[in-house]
């Protein structure tokens, strides 16, 4: 009974398409002290690589790139400052962090419908502007302090504006999301952004990110502006 009142709770998924394999692979390993599952399925002939990272308002987040094939495990490695991305069937090679990639038969028609005309009848989080990078960086950082990662920060084009910015809960309890953002010149060129506590001044975005006393987040970008996200005018 539980279960049937639980699963009518389920809206159709948001599906939030990335720019490309490695924001994926980067999103699913970079820092993750378990690499975060990864689903495969077929869907109007195209084959979907997709990772579920939050819900909001009952709605299950995927955020995916369209492949060419489908393996068992996708790896990740990121040296001295340059990434690579593997997909393979079996994890032989230790430099990489593998996540595993979960076949499903079919799509569930609930999520099906994810993919419909439905995005702008979604309901948006609520967006607040933060003055600069170092205050995002702060926004996204603050669960190190409970050995975790920082929150990933997603970058994309809404409008004429250069966006980016991470989701984030004032109670880890409650569904909506806040996603703080603020707004640059030009998009990201690269892949981190690097902080410290001790140098706010030098905040900034880098590939490498094996300098110590830094704090290093992930920066991930989308193929268009983020479904669940309307800035104020």
């Amino acid at each position: 009974m539980s279960t049937k009142v639980g699963l009518k709770r389920i809206k159709p998924p948001c599906f939030v398409e990335l720019l490309d394999l490695k924001d994926l692979a980067r999103l699913t390993c970079a820092f993750e002290k378990m690499p975060i599952p990864i689903f495969s399925f077929h869907y109007d002939n195209e084959i979907y690589l997709s990772t579920q990272l939050d819900i909001f308002m009952g709605r299950p987040i995927f955020y995916y790139v369209k492949a060419k094939e489908e393996k068992q495990f996708l790896g990740y490695k990121n040296s001295g400052g340059i990434e690579e991305t593997i997909s393979v069937d079996s994890p032989l090679f230790p430099a990489y962090i593998y996540a595993p990639v979960i076949h499903l038969e079919k799509l569930p028609k609930l999520f099906q419908k994810g993919f419909e005309s439905i995005k702008d009848k979604m309901e948006k989080s609520l967006s607040i502007q933060v003055r600069d990078l170092a205050s995002l960086a702060k926004v996204s950082s603050y669960k190190v302090l409970f050995e975790e990662p920082p929150l990933p920060l997603f970058s994309f084009k809404s409008d004429d504006s250069n966006v980016i910015g991470a989701f984030t809960r004032i109670d880890e309890i409650d569904e909506n999301s806040i996603f703080f953002y603020t707004v640059l010149q030009e998009m990201p060129a690269y892949n981190f952004l690097k902080y410290s506590a001790s140098k706010v001044g030098e905040v900034g975005f880098t590939n490498r990110v094996d300098e110590h006393g830094n704090i290093y987040i992930k920066t991930i970008k989308l193929a268009r502006k983020h479904p669940l996200v309307e800035l104020e005018k």
